[in-house]
């Protein structure tokens, strides 16, 4: 398969009878594929949508989390010689907060019985004989340490960073299957463009759950194809080993991961489980690709080709690269590395540093000495504007060292800040700590500001379960939470023992349900809900919830929810919530 530019249309010159796209099996039905022609007609539809759209500018926000719809929007938009904006999520402060004109486009993301269908009516498309846009695509950063700060990358910085990344690993017609949203710089590189610019199918569906892959598996190797994956660390991390990998794991090619460095342990595991090493991609929206490893050959990282690294006297990394927005200038970057024999190490980022208590204090330095204490996996530090400025904790520890109790709790953080005593002076050792047993992300793989929030929100809140992680289970979430001691809910229940009030946790299983589902439901009764035994303040506990849909009734009619509340005690709740749908008052 030879690799075509962007700027030269690929999706202009592959025959309408070629495989676009894999349709994964659903329950009964099989998998098929959806045509180069099918998808076509699909970027007419869109270019008829945009011509019936009122517009008074060049710009769309583009927000569909349908690779074929999102894929045949943005050339829809391309030919137009319009822009498109990709705003990281469709949340309503998102869009309303946005500085730049435009159009939104798009469906919800909500599933197809809680929002409306966005599909349009197939037509056959109108290839224009205008130019591209200046400006390909606008992108926003994570949010890591701050408001998300907008990104435009012009075609020619898509077109040297796709171009390096088919020279290193060309794809040759094999599917694509993501685990990582397009509407991020990585998975719109790696997942939508890579497959438009060297022809090889992607999978009409983004692959969540590890079950989902090991049947994806199973079915391309049933078909003699094989998978590239694109993935990123909190998909990794998670791959059950009850799965039996090692009959399916023949149908997949190389393994992609980006957005945070994979730990050793992680990489390990995957390769012991799906026979294939992970290819790390180092880079961010601002910078593009930088460098690449595979840890099972060393931890450095080298130079994506075409991309130039060096560092001053402070350790600062400088930059090179046609991926830059200058592409002829050294550019100094926030990230501290150490240059060797095989590439460079990352030793984290030189804008860490804060004063605390008159103290300056490097975060760096605080989160590197946090790794190194004993059942401590991964550690990050940060400031919390209290009534002073104080410092905040986030530790992943090991499964013997994680604590599940309020005195367990108190020991570790006696333990924790005993062995920093002998570095850092006591004014700046954390004050709030959150242990977790997985790194607490989004779906790049970041630990985004809203997570930062999250994470400490009962400080602000005492009505406020604290919130410790969670994951995506195949139909079922599952949300790590522990009772504050401070929590408002327990105070004066019983006089001579504090608790928390079944009916707290009910409260709390609505608030988790209606973020993680988007459910637009009310509570209207308990079915068979028992509380065994009463959760006390610091007690650690698993929420999993499951959202259950009667097909015999509309909206959210004859909806549950299912709950399971566990601990290291044992079992606090289990049953199911009945839900109704919400009745809008009429004006």
């Amino acid at each position: 398969m030879t690799f075509r530019e962007l700027t030269a249309r690929p999706w202009r010159h592959r025959p309408l009878s070629e495989d676009f796209a894999w349709l994964p099996p659903e329950g009964d039905t099989p998998a098929r594929w959806f045509s180069v022609g099918e998808w076509h007609e699909r970027i007419g539809a869109w270019q008829q949508h945009l011509l019936d759209t009122p517009n008074d500018g060049d710009s769309w926000w583009l927000f569909e989390p349908d690779p074929i719809e999102f894929s045949a929007a943005l050339v829809a938009i391309w030919e137009r010689g319009d822009r498109v904006i990709l705003p990281a999520d469709s949340q309503p402060e998102t869009l309303s907060d946005r500085r730049d004109a435009g159009v939104v486009l798009g469906s919800s993301g909500l599933p197809p019985e809680e929002g409306p269908s966005t599909r349009l009516p197939s037509r056959p498309p109108r290839w224009s004989s205008g130019p591209l846009p200046t400006v390909a695509v606008s992108l926003y950063t994570s949010g890591s340490s701050g408001d998300p700060q907008r990104i435009d990358k012009r075609f020619d910085q898509l077109d040297a960073e796709l171009a390096t990344q088919a020279s290193l690993w060309p794809l040759l017609g094999q599917l694509v299957v993501s685990q990582v949203s397009h509407q991020h710089i990585y998975g719109l590189l790696f997942s939508i463009l890579r497959p438009l610019c060297e022809a090889s199918p992607f999978s009409a569906q983004p692959c969540r759950y590890p079950e989902t892959l090991h049947t994806w598996l199973r079915c391309c190797k049933t078909e003699g194809r094989r998978i590239v994956l694109v993935s990123a660390p909190p998909a990794l991390s998670r791959l059950p080993e009850a799965l039996d990998w090692q009959p399916e794991r023949a149908a997949l090619e190389t393994i992609y991961s980006s957005g945070a460095p994979l730990s050793k342990d992680a990489s390990d595991q995957v390769f012991e489980r799906l026979g294939k090493p992970v290819h790390e991609i180092y880079g961010s929206s601002e910078t593009g690709g930088i460098a690449w490893r595979v840890q099972q050959r060393g931890s450095a990282w080298t130079a994506l080709p075409g991309v130039e690294v060096r560092h001053d006297e402070e350790s600062r990394l400088w930059l090179r690269s046609s991926h830059l927005e200058t592409s002829n200038q050294w550019q100094r970057q926030a990230d501290l590395i150490a240059l060797t024999d095989d590439g460079f190490e990352l030793l984290g980022r030189a804008d860490r540093i804060v004063k605390i208590g008159g103290k300056r204090l490097s975060l760096t330095a605080m989160d590197r000495a946090l790794a190194t204490l004993p059942g401590v996996e991964r550690a990050t530090t940060w400031t919390l504007q209290r009534r002073d400025l104080r410092l905040a904790a986030v530790i992943q520890l090991s499964p013997d060292a994680m604590p599940h109790d309020h005195r367990q709790h108190r020991e570790t953080v006696k333990r924790l800040r005993r062995a920093l005593a002998a570095r850092f002076e006591t004014p700046a050792l954390p004050r709030y700590w959150r242990f977790v047993d997985h790194w607490p992300t989004n779906t790049q793989g970041k630990l985004s500001a809203e997570i930062r929030q999250r994470l400490f929100q009962d400080l602000d809140d005492r009505r406020a379960p604290r919130w410790l992680g969670e994951y995506a289970e195949e139909g079922a979430w599952q949300v790590s939470l522990e009772v504050p001691e401070r929590c408002a809910y327990v105070d004066g229940h019983f006089d001579d023992h504090a608790v928390l009030p079944g009916v707290t946790l009910v409260h709390w299983t609505m608030q988790q349900a209606r973020r993680l589902f988007a459910l637009k439901a009310d509570f209207t009764g308990l079915e068979r809900l028992r509380f065994p035994q009463p959760l006390l303040p610091g007690d650690r506990f698993e929420l999993t919830l499951r959202h259950r849909q009667d097909a015999s009734h509309h909206g959210e009619a004859g909806a549950s929810l299912r709950i399971d509340c566990d601990s290291r005690r044992g079992k606090h709740v289990s049953g199911r919530i009945a839900l109704t749908a919400r009745q809008e008052l009429k004006r």
